[in-house]
């Protein structure tokens, strides 16, 4: 029987970091992405948003525990805009346990919900200027809409591990301060095949993982 550490003091000098790379296929995929409000608003501001929202942008790296129980403090930056008709970022990860902020920042009256199970939400319909906040008390995926313009949408990914990172423009990633100990490495684009795979680290090394990743059938 394996023993647990909780909240696990060991040496935290560790860095993963490595360089995401993509198919031909996979970056077709992933490069035309999703269209919010396709042909509903063509302002700056929304071609704006539309290029930050790129799924390409949107690649997230966590390492898990396998042998230690880590400590969840909540993400620091938890923020969704409604602008223009667009979530921005329409996708973010977070720690279980952090409240989002919701901005409505747009000239409309704006709505967001949930029906994901065990993360149902409704804030209401509320006007420009409103910020409301939403605990996040599930791990996994959360899909946002608004009641309102019904083909907005967004997701929230929740995580049991305060160790993630987005990717760069270029590819590239890094986590650092990590504790010695065994991880699963996991890469998460819905656009993806899901990738994870057990790695160790220990007494202040950098563990190289480079990756080239394959479309979702």
């Amino acid at each position: 029987m394996s023993s647990f550490l909780i909240f696990g003091k060991m040496a935290n000098n560790n860095t993963v970091k490595g360089k995401i790379n993509f198919t031909a296929k996979s970056e077709l995929i992933i490069q035309k992405g999703v269209n919010y409000q396709e042909g509903s608003n063509n302002s700056e501001e929304k071609q704006r948003l539309d290029e930050l929202n790129q799924p390409r942008r949107n690649v997230y790296i966590s390492l898990h525990p396998l042998d230690f129980i880590p400590e969840l403090t909540e993400t620091e930056i938890a923020v969704i805009t409604q602008r223009a008709k667009t979530f921005s970022p329409n996708m973010i990860a977070v720690t279980k346990g952090t409240t989002v902020k919701f901005v409505n920042e747009d000239e409309h009256y704006h709505n967001v919900y949930s029906l994901t199970r065990k993360a149902r939400f409704n804030i209401g319909r509320r006007p420009t200027g409103n910020v409301y906040g939403q605990k996040i008390n599930k791990v996994g995926l959360i899909k946002l809409g608004c009641d309102i313009h019904d083909d907005m949408s967004a997701t929230i990914l929740s995580l049991d591990t305060p160790y993630f990172t987005k990717i760069n423009e270029d590819g590239t990633y890094k986590i650092e301060n990590l504790p010695d100990g065994a991880y699963e490495i996991r890469i998460f684009h819905p656009s993806l095949i899901k990738f994870s795979e057990e790695i160790k680290v220990e007494g202040g090394i950098v563990f190289e993982k480079n990756l080239t990743l394959e479309p979702r059938v």
